[in-house]
């Protein structure tokens, strides 16, 4: 009888072991290599030695927000990945020269001022019912809601993101990696 209780248990720590282990996956761990951060360096420092985020890098240079991400802050980045932006309509015109402007206002829209990590997000969401609303630097809003695990932000136009890599911590501030580009109105 000792026996076969402890194999049931045995078989439930492993299947609840299990179960942990897929629930905290990333959501592609492949990428995760592409992200890489030090809660030592400002955030245009941290986006630059990201493989996965040489568009956003780019942009920000081109744009001149890495000088707004390069003051003390404290920032909150929505940073979308390169496939983020890849999958913009007509992606080359959009991160091209002539278009600044608008990348521009694009980039300030992916920031907030203040440091939401997600544990900061998880409360506020739950303090608005299952939702909270975010101002950006463009004095625009974002909408941040759960989806299972994991975090969705969506613009006002109701383009949606998916948080892939929270809380990567920054000197002046905090980035999370976002699934697509949010657009402003």
């Amino acid at each position: 009888m000792k026996a076969i209780l402890l194999s049931v248990l045995a078989a439930g720590l492993l299947t609840a072991t299990q179960t942990f282990a897929q629930e905290t996956a990333p959501v592609d761990a492949a990428k995760k290599g592409q992200i890489i951060m030090s809660a030592q360096k400002m955030i245009v420092e941290n986006a630059v030695q990201s493989p996965g985020l040489k568009t956003f890098t780019a942009a920000l240079k081109q744009t001149g927000v890495s000088n707004t991400l390069a003051s003390s802050g404290p920032f909150t980045v929505f940073a979308p990945t390169d496939s983020a932006f890849s999958a913009v309509p007509d992606a080359a015109q959009f991160v091209s020269a002539g278009n600044v402007t608008t990348l521009r206002k694009t980039l300030l829209h992916h920031v907030v001022t203040g440091k939401w990590t997600a544990n900061d997000l998880q409360n506020a969401v739950n303090k608005g019912k299952g939702k909270t609303v975010l101002r950006t630097l463009t004095g625009q809003n974002l909408t941040v809601t759960k989806s299972g695990d994991q975090f969705v932000v969506a613009d006002e136009k109701g383009h949606q993101a998916v948080v892939e890599f929270p809380d990567q911590a920054q000197k002046n501030g905090i980035v999370h990696v976002v699934s697509a580009v949010l657009m402003p109105k």
